[in-house]
């Protein structure tokens, strides 16, 4: 079989390593110390990146415990040489012989050198400063973890404690194996979203990551989902639904002059302040997307397919635009109880979307005021360029005149959140 040659590229290693040319340790606590195949792990010094045989498997390797296995292999060798050599004796040796009357000078044992330890460093980093930081050894070091608040396909929620303030936070816990961000690009990112301070959006206060976990620490919200509140809520009017959508785009023109992209904006990331709140929404998840990356983002985009804007779809890049297309969706369901687009075929949903094809139901939006539906379809725009941004869309009448008008949406939005939850459990949600 031909021998393959390592895919080397520059890593950050967050503990002491083997390396596997020159068998001795790779030390280092920022930046990137080393480099390390993508294929099967190999990591080795820089000066050492030339040396590097080509004798990669192909799959991820253990190669610490290779190297140590044939370092502790080669030492045994050498020793049972050495017991040969003296068992060994030569024709001109002269045999130990017992001699009269002479006393064998007592040889002292030679003290055996203790082997120093190597310190136990601390794998917490703390992504602050555009660096990495070493803080502790695990995340509950710094924090005292509780109950669980919420979970999804590929992350766990749960409420966190800081052991010297005492300040209760949410930490959302996302395993690495979904991260597919450079972390150390990430930190930089997250700089900018650290921050971000607006009453409508959920404060990011630390982010951390281990060797398998990345922890994302967040102001702690506890009035759960928009549509669930709705839901069991029954009273529901025009103008109650107008108030809301207005808190989501000044939270969105907000973060848009920053220059941040929310670029997931569903119903699972609009939550309530407090259950005795009706009107503080706020709006999770920002930076997500940087950190699960954009394939994650695509396969999220086809779990909550009613949500992407068409200019997702053909790929052909995208910006803050997204996320008025998104608050045109919402919109349509906080006033009907369901999307404007829907198909169980998901081309054919997709080809709905691409076409902006969709209607207003008599049924359901005969009571509905003329303007709200100018807004909506000044959002639902195919062309990015043409879409209301969030300063237009604050300017537009329907925000400030929407009449107290009953909706009757509580029975159809039950039965889409039900089946949008369901879906999502199936398709894999990013909370």
């Amino acid at each position: 079989m031909a021998e393959m040659a390592h895919q080397m590229k520059k890593k950050h290693f967050n503990k002491p390593t083997w390396c596997a040319s020159c068998e001795k340790f790779i030390w280092g606590l920022v930046s990137k110390q080393g480099y390390a195949c993508t294929a099967c792990n190999y990591p080795c010094h820089p000066k050492c990146k030339s040396s590097v045989p080509s004798n990669c498997p192909g799959v991820k390797t253990n190669w610490g415990k290779k190297v140590l296995d044939d370092a502790r292999e080669r030492t045994g060798d050498q020793k049972k040489a050495n017991v040969i050599r003296r068992e060994d004796k030569s024709v001109g040796e002269v045999a130990d012989e017992d001699i009269p009357e002479v006393e064998d000078t007592p040889v002292a044992e030679k003290k055996k050198k203790p082997i120093p330890k190597l310190q136990t460093q601390p794998t917490l980093l703390r992504l602050a400063n555009g660096t990495k930081e070493e803080v502790a050894t695990t995340f509950e070091d710094v924090y005292d973890v509780f109950e669980e608040l919420g979970s999804g396909a590929f992350a766990v929620v749960k409420r966190v404690e800081h052991k010297k303030t005492g300040e209760s936070l949410a930490a959302k816990i996302i395993d690495k194996k979904n991260v597919t961000s450079d972390t150390e690009r990430l930190a930089v990112e997250m700089e900018v979203l650290r921050k971000v301070n607006h009453p409508n959006i959920i404060k990011l206060e630390d982010i951390f990551e281990t060797d398998d976990f990345l922890y994302i620490v967040t102001e702690i919200v506890t009035g759960g989902e928009l549509f669930d509140r709705i839901v069991s809520k029954g009273n529901y009017t025009e103008r109650d639904a107008a108030n809301l959508v207005k808190k989501v785009i000044e939270g969105l023109e907000y973060i848009h002059e920053m220059g941040i992209v929310h670029r997931d904006l569903k119903p699972e990331n609009l939550l309530l302040k407090s259950k005795d709140n009706d009107v503080d929404v706020k709006i999770a998840d920002f930076g997500l997307s940087k950190i699960m990356g954009s394939a994650a983002m695509t396969q999220t985009a086809c779990g909550t397919p009613g949500y992407v804007a068409p200019e997702i779809l053909k790929g052909s890049g995208y910006g803050k635009e997204v996320d008025m297309w998104s608050v045109g969706v919402i919109t349509y369901i906080l006033l009907c109880g369901f999307p404007p687009f829907y198909n169980e075929n998901i081309p054919l949903l997709f080809e709905s979307i691409l076409k902006c094809d969709f209607d207003y139901p008599a049924d359901y939006f005969d009571d509905i005021t003329d303007s709200a539906l100018d807004f909506i379809d000044a959002l639902l725009v195919g062309s990015p360029k043409r879409r209301l941004s969030a300063t237009e869309a604050l300017k537009h009448p329907w925000l400030k005149d929407a009449p107290s008008t009953p909706l009757n949406v509580g029975r159809k939005m039950s039965e889409y959140n039900i089946q949008y939850k369901q879906q999502n459990a199936v398709m894999g949600p990013t909370t």
